[in-house]
């Protein structure tokens, strides 16, 4: 279940720079793919853990083929925050999912994320057929647009030469 091509460079880099890596390539995943949850266990976390197996399934496509990569404390693993970075394939083509898992003084775990998506298609367009039920915001600048689809969950698009690429950020406060 681990990745193994350029995993033992990955790892040798990781424990110089004083992070704990833990990696695993899943085949398609059933309805209660719990890769996160596993990946965290295995790393010694267990107060997020519960956060990662509810959050595993949206972040690895429900059912997509995926790899995953988690990065945690090597000393204090269920005391720091913790990251995660998966490739997932869907019929859409491949996608980045980057997040982040911080236990809090409430007991409970912050969760954030950010999905990255290339189209090959105008960011208008992207805007209109994929994420038609949001509401358009003020971009940060002159060249990302921004579309709010809640609160704390947005969508920036960015305009390449060959299409857009969309990131979808959220952070979940349960």
């Amino acid at each position: 279940m681990c990745r193994r091509a350029g995993f033992a460079g990955f790892a040798a880099l990781a424990a110089l720079a004083g992070v704990a890596a833990y990696a695993q390539q899943g085949a398609p995943a059933g309805p209660n793919a719990n890769t996160l949850d596993q990946l965290a266990r295995t790393a010694g976390v267990q107060k997020c853990a519960q956060a990662a197996t509810a959050v595993s399934p949206f972040m690895t496509g429900f059912g997509a083929e995926h790899g995953a990569l988690l990065m945690a404390h090597p000393v204090a693993p269920d005391a720091a925050m913790f990251g995660a970075t998966i490739e997932r394939t869907t019929e859409h083509g491949p996608s980045l999912v980057s997040a982040w898992f911080a236990p809090t003084p409430r007991g409970n775990c912050d969760v954030g994320y950010d999905l990255i998506d290339v189209w090959p298609k105008a960011c208008q367009d992207v805007a209109r057929e994929v994420f038609n039920h949001a509401v358009p915001l003020v971009g940060v600048g002159r060249s990302i647009g921004v579309l709010a689809l809640g609160p704390t969950h947005h969508v920036y698009l960015i305009g390449t030469p060959a299409g857009c690429v969309s990131i979808r950020k959220e952070v979940l406060y349960p």
